[in-house]
């Protein structure tokens, strides 16, 4: 990895803004030198969320933008990954210049004999789309070739949330996690980014969480996977059956007590939770949450809160991870 390529990455790239993650993640496999880079693009789509196509197209947009020069092994193949470099000039500081937009499809293709322009196109010419015995569109009436990914593939719109996506990802680690594992919980928390907003602030509490797991002997690999499997969003403890300990009292409630107020109150009651007068219910519902261990209640709070108030679920969360007041406003409920 070298933060050196990175940071020119960021403040740099002269490709377009859907480009960019690509380009960050070949800055990620790069010596200073922006040499020897040869990942798979399996690997390449996997990490950018693309498919193998699109990022072929991106590759290519690269080399010919001059950006990325291809270095070894031009043909390429399953199992036989390119080597490439990222252009010296670029790297000592040189403005590579922009290249014309590609033609794309019938909209662009200078030849007025295509599908749309010849009046002897696609249907009424033998040798057209369509009616060519030897072309593959021939095979069959309603056939499409697959055409390149739009240039407006992924919105300008899009571009701020995959730029704190990649942000949040190379984010600095401590020894004690490694990037595999963040790698890990980061893609889990960007699937859930719609009920459960994946923040900077966010992103710092799971790492002081996963910091104090480790400090009480659950390491971070345990702590991630578990909350993977579970579907969580929060990174808890992880124990045998959060439930086994129910309080004193041995009276039963309902399999779905945290749907209801009197079930909240009866579960409080168990845990020896009492609400105060004048206690708001949000505020006594996250105690008992709390107290009740991880579970599909801590989730379905955080869900409702997170599509209120980002700034809240970030509360919420900090108060369920046992992380205190900070100055990124992270408090505990009252």
């Amino acid at each position: 990895m070298s933060i050196k390529v990175q940071t020119m990455v960021w403040d740099r790239y002269p490709g377009e803004d859907h480009e960019l993650l690509l380009a960050l993640k070949l800055a990620d496999f790069c010596d200073d030198n922006g040499e020897h880079i040869f990942p798979s693009i399996e690997t390449m789509a996997e990490k950018t969320r693309r498919s193998e196509r699109a990022v072929q197209y991106q590759i290519k947009s690269m080399v010919e933008r001059g950006w990325l020069i291809l270095v070894a092994n031009a043909s390429g193949g399953r199992g036989r990954a390119c080597e490439y470099r990222i252009s010296p000039d670029w790297i000592n500081g040189a403005t590579l210049a922009p290249i014309p937009v590609r033609s794309k499809g019938a909209k662009n293709a200078p030849n007025k004999k295509g599908a749309a322009g010849d009046k002897k196109g696609a249907t009424n010419d033998v040798k057209g789309a369509t009616g060519f015995a030897k072309g593959c569109n021939g095979l069959h009436p309603n056939h499409q070739e697959p055409s390149e990914p739009s240039e407006n593939h992924q919105p300008a719109r899009r571009a701020p949330r995959v730029a704190l996506h990649a942000e949040i990802l190379n984010i600095e680690l401590p020894a004690t996690i490694p990037f595999s594992v963040w790698d890990m919980w980061c893609e889990h928390r960007e699937a859930k980014a719609k009920d459960a907003p994946w923040t900077r602030p966010a992103a710092r509490v799971s790492i002081k969480k996963l910091e104090m797991l480790a400090s009480s002997g659950q390491s971070p690999e345990v702590s991630v996977e578990e909350a993977v499997l579970r579907g969580w969003t929060g990174l808890f403890p992880v124990k045998s059956d959060s439930l086994a300990t129910v309080g004193t009292t041995s009276t039963a409630i309902a399999a779905d007590w945290w749907k209801t107020e009197s079930g909240i109150t009866q579960r409080g009651q168990q845990l020896g939770i009492v609400r105060k007068d004048g206690q708001l219910l949000e505020q006594f519902k996250a105690k008992v949450f709390k107290a009740a261990g991880p579970g599909e209640w801590m989730e379905d709070m955080l869900r409702t809160v997170g599509r209120e108030s980002e700034e809240r679920y970030e509360a919420l969360y900090a108060y369920f991870n046992d992380i205190p007041r900070d100055k990124n406003g992270n408090t505990e409920a009252a």
